[in-house]
């Protein structure tokens, strides 16, 4: 079958080196770690920040720190491999080796994640909302009271400087101290958690599965040159990818620039042309061709790139059905979100079964000592487990001290954690470069519409829980759980070119602690040297979080009642997604694959066209060339999505950052 050929041809990115055929390093080499690694990823982070804080904060050029990779992640390695070209060149100093470049291209790319709109950004969007968005119709202040010191600064005065700018142009950083340590402390609690779920996972997935791990592959094929039979810079397919990229990129831009025309990609409304029932329905019926989607989607199978097109026109199908048809009217219907969410908590359920055997090994070995298993690798569970549960136990009491009700933490962060092991799923066997492939929002909605306001808010005065809760949002629209996707390739990554698994980790968790703390430095210093709302990129979630608080304080007066409609489509997404599987595991030659329907329901809208693409030219490539028509046109592929992310978030995001005016014209968004 077509999906076997693919299989075959991608092969494991974990084992195409093995450990055994690199030459034994000495010290520090040994783990890749060295401190000449560490040195530059730290520079590259730091010179990063200033690049985010220009192109992204201040310009709104670009967003590349929701490309996946992050573009200066991908930046940092081009940067490298050139430095690594010249320094073999001249002989002046040893070029870096495999482990190291490895090292440093994982910590960039994690740092500066946490540095993105959806983490750091949307953070100190929930922190302030409260404080300075209080009106007479929301007061706001006098849920902001239920605000520990320790998350957020007590003084509105500190807030409005956030927004307005602060007249000596000096950063309040007496006020932002505390809060900072603490939310990097959280970070690191629960990002830790996730990674080492990643190394319980990753045995399953890479050695028993043999998931294909797809995103690991463009580092690889630029990094390793042994990893293909032809280095990845010396085919004419990479090249040709990359100069169609660049061609794109520069017809959007001419059309940005001087025609007004769309920006982040081309892309065709068919829906324009549906006018009157019942076929408005259908509407909006974007198709989006994004370069870095149908490139790294290219390492998709055929089987799951049809499906994710597929179940969306059947959520298309739907909507059509329910408003055209029967003559419905509810609006949101029918609740693609809501059936993802579903979706990804039976998804996650089953994830857990089905990986439950590192859990159950590693806590009877934790519990009987080593010999209390007859699994030989059970030892070596035992940490990564202790981490997990310390981790969310840490998570839960952050939480509870800042006043949150403990079953309602609980709940939260266990569908979170939930969200981001399928998310860390989607990764290991799709490779979707987006960060924002889950029904984002879904995991704080979902908790509201099952029950009654009244539940979560409380009988009053006393709406600290609530308050908490509601400030937790940035978890759930944000991408914070990308973190297990980026572990999961990281541990991957790691052992094709030959770092320890424990390296990796204390390398993920350092960029994420690091990350966190220079991401409140760098955004701080542009809102209150020029304020937030007069910044081009404003404060990126700020109006999210007004919503919810504002929400919130109308749900004190007037409680409100359990979505039946929302419920009745949470519910069903986990029942198709139970019997998709169930299909799948007794008919193997079933088409169609649960994950492609959770990620349809996710963010269809936007995979659809690119992978509708992918789909048809990779029938055809291998129904007519076989394996080695898909091997010989992988490197074209990557190269379109390499391009893309060079042209139009690297060059063209420094060109607006640094020029303004014209360049800001046509911005390029990757998520």
């Amino acid at each position: 079958m077509a999906h076997d050929a693919e299989a075959i041809a991608a092969g494991d990115p974990g084992s195409c080196h093995p450990e055994s055929s690199k030459p034994e390093a000495v010290g520090l080499e040994r783990y890749g770690i060295t401190t000449r690694a560490l040195v530059l990823a730290l520079v590259f982070t730091w010179l990063a920040g200033y690049w985010i804080r220009q192109s992204e904060i201040i310009a709104l050029a670009c967003q590349g720190t929701e490309a996946v990779p992050s573009i200066p992640g991908v930046g940092a390695l081009i940067l490298i491999l050139i430095g690594n070209s010249i320094a073999r060149r001249t002989r002046l100093v040893r070029p870096l080796n495999i482990p190291e470049i490895i090292a440093i291209f994982l910590f960039v790319t994690v740092a500066t994640n946490m540095f993105g709109c959806g983490i750091g950004r949307f953070l100190i969007a929930c922190l302030s909302a409260p404080f300075y968005y209080s009106s007479p119709v929301a007061p706001l202040e006098k849920l902001a009271q239920f605000i520990p010191f320790w998350m957020s600064p007590q003084d509105p005065l500190v807030h409005k400087w956030l927004y307005e700018g602060v007249p000596t142009g000096r950063v309040p950083w007496h006020a932002w101290q505390v809060p900072t340590v603490a939310w990097t402390g959280f970070f690191l609690m629960f990002g830790g958690m996730l990674l080492c779920l990643m190394m319980l996972f990753r045995e399953r997935w890479g050695d028993e599965e043999r998931l294909v791990f797809p995103l690991v592959r463009l580092p690889l094929q630029m990094i390793d040159p042994e990893y293909s039979r032809v280095p990845f810079f010396k085919t004419k397919a990479a090249w040709i990818g990359i100069g169609l990229a660049a061609l794109l990129n520069g017809i959007n831009i001419v059309r940005g620039v001087f025609f007004g025309g769309p920006s982040g990609g081309f892309y065709v409304d068919f829906g324009k042309q549906l006018v009157g029932a019942p076929w408005s329905a259908l509407r909006p019926l974007n198709v989006h061709f994004r370069p870095e989607l149908i490139g790294l989607g290219y390492l998709i199978s055929t089987e799951l790139s049809f499906s994710i097109w597929f179940f969306h026109v059947f959520s298309k199908l739907q909507a059509f059905l329910i408003s055209g048809i029967m003559g419905l009217r509810l609006p949101g219907a029918p609740f693609a979100q809501e059936q993802g969410i579903g979706a990804y908590v039976v998804l996650g359920a089953m994830l857990f079964w089905k990986g439950r055997r590192p859990l159950v090994e590693g806590w009877r070995a934790l519990v009987k000592g080593a010999h209390g298993s007859t699994d030989p690798r059970a030892a070596s569970y035992r940490w990564p487990l202790i981490g997990a549960v310390l981790g969310f136990a840490g998570a839960v009491i952050f939480c509870r001290a800042a006043g949150m009700a403990v079953w309602l933490t609980v709940l939260y962060l266990g569908v979170l954690t939930s969200v981001a092991v399928v998310y860390a799923r989607l990764r290991a066997e799709a490779g979707a470069p987006l960060v924002w492939a889950y029904p984002y929002g879904q995991a704080h909605r979902a908790i509201k519409y099952f029950m009654n306001s009244r539940v979560i808010v409380g009988a009053g005065p006393e709406y600290r829980s609530a308050t908490i809760f509601n400030l937790l949002i940035f978890m759930s629209r944000g991408y914070f759980p990308t973190v297990s996707g980026y572990g999961i390739e990281g541990f991957t990554l790691g052992r094709g070119g030959g770092l320890r698994g424990n390296s990796v980790f204390w390398l993920l968790l350092s960029a994420i602690g690091i990350g966190a703390l220079c991401s409140f430095y760098f955004h701080l210093i542009p809102y209150y040297g020029r304020g937030a709302i007069g910044l081009r990129g404003g404060l990126w979630g700020s109006g999210e979080a007004q919503a919810q608080f504002a929400a919130l304080w109308t749900a004190t007066k007037m409680p409100t009642p359990p979505d039946q409609p929302r419920i009745i489509a949470t519910v069903s997404g986990g029942a198709l997604l139970a019997l998709l599987t169930a299909v799948r595991s007794r008919f193997f030659g079933s088409p169609f694959h649960p994950l492609g329907y959770a990620m349809a329901c996710s963010y269809g809208e936007l995979f659809w066209g690119p992978f509708l693409v992918v789909w048809a030219i990779k029938s055809i490539l291998l129904r007519y060339g076989g394996h080695q028509a898909y091997l010989t046109a992988l490197p074209g592929f990557l190269g379109f999505a390499l391009g893309h992310f060079v042209v139009a978030g690297a060059i063209w995001g420094s060109l607006g950052a640094a020029l303004g005016g014209p360049f800001l014209r046509y911005g390029v968004w990757f998520g």
